[in-house]
Parts: C-alpha cells; sequence; structure tokens
C-alpha cells in the first residue's frame, strides 16, 4: 500500500505543469535630518524627510519565462518620515512592468527618464546639498535632474547595458487628450500634444564615467509665445583615487513652454576620502535664466559635506548650503517667504538662502 502511495505522489509529481520561478524583492531608504536654515524673512528649525536621499519603499520583482526571457516589474512609493503628509498617489516614484532578456528591457508605466539616472554630481543629487538638484527646481523648469520632473507618465521605456555602454530611451505618451487648454478658451487636446522624448548614453570604464542626455518635451498649448521645450546636459566624472571629481552642464530651450526663456546649470564638485569609511564632499554650481528683454538672472549654490558610512545600509552625514539668488530668482533648499516691506513694494527673490543639516539614511 504504501509503495502504491509513493508511485501515485510521483507520478502527479511528473504530470504536474511546469512553473516558472519567481521573486518579489522589498527595498527602500529611509533618510531624516535636522535641519537648520533661513530663506529671506523665512527662518527653519525642523526634522524633515530625506536629506541625501528621498525616503521610499519600493517592491521589485522578475519571474523566469525560459529562453533567457523574464517578466519584470517595480512599485515604489515616496514616504515623509517626518509626518504625515503626501498620502496619496503624489507620492508614487515609479510603477512599471515588462519584458527582459540579453537585449535590455522593454517597460511600461510611470518611470524615470534618463534624466533622472544620469547625473554626475559630488552630493549624489542630495536634495538639500546638490547645487544642481536646488538650481534645477528654480523658474528654468528643467527636467534633467533626480526629481519629480524626470518622472513620466504613460510611458514606453527602453534600458540596456553592453560592456560599459549603458543606453535608455523613453517615449511618454501622456494623458491629457481629454482636457481643456485655457489659454485657447477651451480647446480640447489632441492625443499627441502633451507626448515626451528622452534619450540617455553612458559610457563606464574602470574610474571614468562619462554621458550625454536629451529630453523633448511637446508644447500642449501651441500658442504664440510657446514652443516644444528642449533640454540636454553633458557630464562625467573621474576617480584618481584621492579624490573623484564629477561634473555637468546642462541647458533648456524654451523652458516652461515659453518660447523667449532659456536657461544653463554647471556644477563641479569633488569627493575626499577620509579614512576607512568617511567622506568629504564639496561642490559648486550656477544656474542662469535668460528671458528676451529682460536682464539675465542668476543663482550661485555651494556645499560642504561629510558623510561616514557606519555599516553598508546605514550613513551619517552633515552639511552646509548656501545659495544665492538675483533678484527675482529664489532657488535654495529652504522655502522662501519675502518680508512684508518687500511684498508692499513688489520685491521678489533676491535673499540667500542657507541651510545646516545633520542627518541619517539607511538603505534596505
Amino acid at each position: 500500500m504504501q509503495k502504491k502511495l509513493i508511485a501515485l505522489a510521483v507520478a502527479g509529481l511528473v504530470s504536474a505543469p511546469v512553473f516558472a520561478q519567481s521573486n518579489v524583492t522589498i527595498y527602500g531608504v529611509a533618510d531624516a535630518y535636522m535641519g537648520f536654515g533661513s530663506h529671506g524673512d523665512n527662518d527653519m528649525a525642523a526634522v524633515n524627510s530625506g536629506g541625501l536621499a528621498g525616503s521610499r519603499i519600493g517592491f521589485r520583482g522578475t519571474e523566469d519565462l525560459g529562453n533567457g526571457l523574464k517578466a519584470v516589474f517595480t512599485f515604489e512609493h515616496g514616504v515623509s518620515i517626518d509626518n504625515n503628509d503626501g498620502l496619496g498617489e503624489t507620492l508614487v516614484r515609479q510603477q512599471f512592468v515588462g519584458l527582459a532578456g540579453g537585449f535590455g528591457s522593454v517597460t511600461l508605466g510611470r518611470q524615470y527618464a534618463p534624466g533622472y539616472d544620469f547625473q554626475y554630481d559630488a552630493f549624489a543629487s542630495s536634495p538639500i546639498l546638490s547645487a544642481q538638484s536646488i538650481l534645477s527646481n528654480y523658474d528654468a523648469a528643467v527636467t534633467i535632474d533626480a526629481g519629480t520632473g524626470s518622472r513620466w507618465d504613460n510611458s514606453v521605456a527602453y534600458n540596456g547595458s553592453f560592456s560599459g555602454l549603458k543606453v535608455r530611451a523613453i517615449y511618454a505618451m501622456g494623458d491629457q487628450e481629454n482636457s481643456y487648454v485655457e489659454p485657447l478658451g477651451g480647446k480640447l487636446m489632441d492625443p499627441s500634444d502633451d507626448d515626451r522624448f528622452g534619450l540617455g548614453v553612458e559610457y563606464a570604464n574602470g574610474p571614468l564615467k562619462v554621458g550625454a542626455v536629451y529630453h523633448y518635451l511637446k508644447d500642449p498649448v501651441s500658442v504664440t509665445g510657446s514652443d516644444d521645450q528642449t533640454e540636454w546636459l553633458v557630464g562625467g566624472s573621474y576617480n584618481f583615487g584621492v579624490l573623484t571629481l564629477a561634473a555637468s552642464y546642462q541647458d533648456v530651450s524654451s523652458a516652461g513652454y515659453e518660447s523667449t526663456v532659456d536657461g544653463n546649470i554647471w556644477q563641479v564638485g569633488v569627493i575626499v576620502p577620509v579614512g576607512a569609511a568617511g567622506n568629504v564632499h564639496v561642490g559648486y554650481g550656477e544656474g542662469e535664466i535668460e528671458e528676451a528683454g529682460q536682464p539675465d538672472l542668476k543663482a550661485k549654490s555651494y556645499s560642504i559635506a561629510y558623510t561616514h558610512a557606519l555599516s553598508k545600509r546605514t550613513t551619517a552625514y552633515a552639511g552646509y548650503n548656501r545659495t544665492d539668488n538675483d533678484a527675482g530668482l529664489d532657488a535654495g533648499p529652504v522655502a522662501y517667504r519675502p518680508s512684508a516691506a518687500d511684498v508692499a513694494a513688489g520685491r521678489f527673490g533676491g535673499d540667500e538662502s542657507d541651510v545646516f543639516a545633520v542627518g541619517v539614511r539607511h538603505t534596505f
């Protein structure tokens, strides 16, 4: 009887369908800092989320489909660990599904454009310390940065890596075809009116890394004075052993779809190792807005920081940033608030912003 049961069990295993192997990984970042700073008439003393990197939690998975083909997916949501703000769809960083193999991967969903990944920055695109990140969030409306502007909805993306060469391409179809454009008195948008395209190429070989990014954003309004927005960035980094040098230059034309507004940002920084676990980071950057018939506006941002790896996953950090603005600009990691006298006189921007931060980042 026992032998018959064993035989039946073996027969059942042999006749059962073969299921593909799959796995799911939970990952994330928990980052918080204590910050003190000011900007104009605004003084800040707070515990905030995301000093070195935005806090997040994500789920990624793969399923082996055979013949070298895999199904892949990612769900990643931002988290404000200092408070309960931002619950809802605004915290969706990326979410996509697709297929991957020796050719690379093709995915569909809300995804990072190449301008998110291809950054050459001594501060790794820190929201409060990186000159490139700070200046990218001013009036130039750039999308080549590691912030919200480089996360595109309704997109199809390709990612490939071949012997040190990384290629990224994305086409975002947008979802505003049922929306009305106010400047046109309620014109119903066409399906292609808000399309976007991005391409990035990066080459890495030992201590050297160089890359270029291009973003094209179609003008959804198409009225007199508006135009398609185009952006490009070139950058690189080199590890000399005693220090790593990183720099980039980027340009935007028709910023915010305004045909008369252009902008550019450049930044340079170094990372100097201190002992086995520490690094000193120093950086400087400038941003400029050019508008036809108006004086050029500039902002200058410089930072210094120290990071110390307490373990492979936990980093303590302390840093300082100061950003100086021309009148009309309010770039800086601390929110700008004009004084009552400035409001009464119609003055805006032009004040310096500064912040000192001490925090901890843990990755899992």
